[in-house]
């Protein structure tokens, strides 16, 4: 790694480029962005983005420059290398204009009536099956299993009884 940083870089941002001074910091590299590119300077620096373009696969790809390892990565350049400013996605934006007042349920109760809100939302459990015999369930259904955490062997039945599934699918002989 050179001991200096290189005297100029260039800055591109859609199609538009101009020579800079190497910023010391991540932040002042986006800040020179925001200089050097008018339209930018509305943006927020949180959406500006700074790469280089390297190969990656024995492709030529953007590699985005992160805010730790600017320095490094600056340090590296040759001299009137080229630096692509981006933009990432505008995200949503969520305003809260009173993050201490309660929701307004009032509405939704005026437009449901009848509807008690403050029942359990649960649903009953069914109804437990008496007459069913332990007998009458499939194989696997009656045996109960372990509660270990770690995974335990398929006994010799859980092999048949897979082997049986398995001739049920298919209608033919299936080895073991």
């Amino acid at each position: 790694m050179p001991s200096a940083a290189p005297d100029i870089l260039t800055y591109r941002y859609n199609g538009n480029m101009v020579y800079v001074t190497p910023a010391t910091t991540y932040d002042e590299g986006i800040q020179y962005a925001r200089q050097v590119f008018p339209e930018l300077a509305d943006v927020a620096p949180t959406r500006i983005v700074i790469s280089v373009l390297g190969n990656v696969n024995q492709q030529r790809q953007l590699i985005r420059i992160g805010p730790m390892a600017w320095k490094s990565v600056v340090f590296a350049r040759a001299r009137f290398e080229v630096l692509d400013v981006t933009l990432v996605p505008d995200g949503p934006e969520i305003v809260v204009t009173d993050h201490d007042a309660l929701p307004e349920y009032e509405s939704v109760k005026e437009k449901n009536p009848g509807v008690d809100f403050l029942a359990p939302s649960r649903a009953p459990s069914p109804p437990r099956l008496s007459h069913v015999s332990h007998k009458d369930m499939p194989h696997n259904a009656s045996r109960s299993r372990s509660r270990s955490p770690s995974p335990s062997r398929p006994s010799s039945n859980d092999s048949c009884s897979a082997v049986d599934w398995a001739k049920s699918l298919f209608g033919k002989r299936v080895r073991q």
